[in-house]
């Protein structure tokens, strides 16, 4: 008797009809391997134009990529025990499609809310329809994650003693003095009782302050990793990589990690 399907499964196959079915394999191919090089070969334009500027850059993310980004961060929480943690509130700070926040709701004994923050509306309806296909309760406000940040450190312990803290593929994208001060919110939100995650590529090109982060981490009571996970991607995921000529040998990120006090 087949395996019933999982949250995830289902919502792979909910994402294959809505942003894959609708092209030709040729096209969508395409459409991956030009937002792939936009974000690898091409990556200094990326605050010139947004490397989501088509249709199909934006179908090739949400089917592709967002799926990536939710099973790696799945296996860095179970690395991590993030999973065994009492958290009942997730603040994904620059959420993009929600898979972050998602993520480690899924991975919870317990549903804990999300509240995701974002300036692409495009991003925010796409967080909100994941949520929803993925059956966990999240909430998402269009605010600079900066801001979200800033805000969540004045908040009292009480609310934060519950709350998970994520941040993935983002603080990358943010000018040299936002991820000061993101930095000094989420170390001062630590402080208070919240867990921490960030989660970045392994091209260390992509990152160059991640040696002042890993620092200020370490001092914090922190640490740094570097993941390579060697696990089978699905079926739909699998394909995709294959057509567009990735050669991808399991799933890999650096993070770094503050765990409530």
């Amino acid at each position: 008797m087949p395996a019933s399907p999982t949250p995830i499964d289902s919502w792979l196959q909910a994402l294959h009809i809505r942003h894959v079915a609708m092209y030709r394999p040729q096209e969508f191919t395409r459409a991956l391997r030009a937002l792939s090089a936009r974000y690898v070969e091409r990556r200094s334009t990326l605050a010139e134009r947004s490397p989501l500027d088509s249709a199909g850059k934006r179908a090739a993310f949400a089917a592709f990529y967002a799926p990536l980004h939710l099973l790696t961060i799945r296996e860095i929480i179970a690395a991590l025990q993030a999973d065994r943690l009492p958290i009942t509130r997730i603040m994904d700070l620059g959420c993009g499609t929600g898979v972050a926040g998602a993520a480690w709701a899924l991975s919870l004994p317990q549903p804990a809310r999300i509240l995701g923050s974002d300036m692409s509306n495009w991003a925010l309806d796409e967080a909100r329809w994941n949520w929803r296909q993925l059956g966990v309760r999240g909430r998402h406000e269009r605010h600079d994650m900066v801001r979200e940040a800033v805000m969540l450190a004045s908040e009292p312990p009480a609310e934060l003693a519950a709350t998970g803290v994520v941040a993935g593929w983002s603080v990358n994208e943010l000018a040299a003095g936002d991820q000061t001060r993101i930095l000094k919110s989420l170390l001062t939100a630590h402080t208070a009782g919240a867990s921490v995650l960030i989660v970045e590529p392994l091209a260390r090109g992509v990152t160059p302050w991640w040696p002042d982060w890993t620092a200020a981490f370490a001092a914090a009571g922190g640490r740094a990793d570097e993941w390579k996970f060697n696990v089978a991607l699905p079926a739909m995921l699998a394909k995709l990589d294959d057509s567009a000529g990735f050669e991808r040998e399991g799933l890999g990120a650096r993070s770094l990690w503050l765990t409530a006090r």
